[in-house]
């Protein structure tokens, strides 16, 4: 699947399955992290077996389930902060 492809095929997920991600995916995830880091000056980091994710309001505000794993986007405030954790957390997300 090219990068068109797969942002035509992306969508949204909010109920989970639990089961653990593969290794080699994890390890492909935070190898596009480290890149993404290196590129924009982010902070970004994938989280993985926290079963305490989203357990707040936010949590239930967007109707997700069952979520252990998580990629927090984290970077300094700064007039582009919003389009580069859009963008970056998109180009992670496709990639997953």
């Amino acid at each position: 699947m090219d990068i068109n492809e797969a942002i035509r095929n992306r969508h949204s997920v909010r109920s989970y399955l639990d089961k653990p991600i593969p290794n080699d995916t994890i390890n492909e995830i935070k190898s596009e992290i480290s890149e993404c880091n290196k590129e924009s000056g982010l902070h970004i980091q994938l989280v993985t077996e926290e079963p305490e994710a989203f357990s707040g309001f936010m949590a239930h505000y967007g109707k997700f389930s069952g979520v252990k794993n998580y990629i927090a986007l984290i970077g300094k405030k700064s007039p582009d902060l919003d389009e580069k954790l859009g963008y970056y957390g998109e180009r992670i997300a496709i990639k997953a």
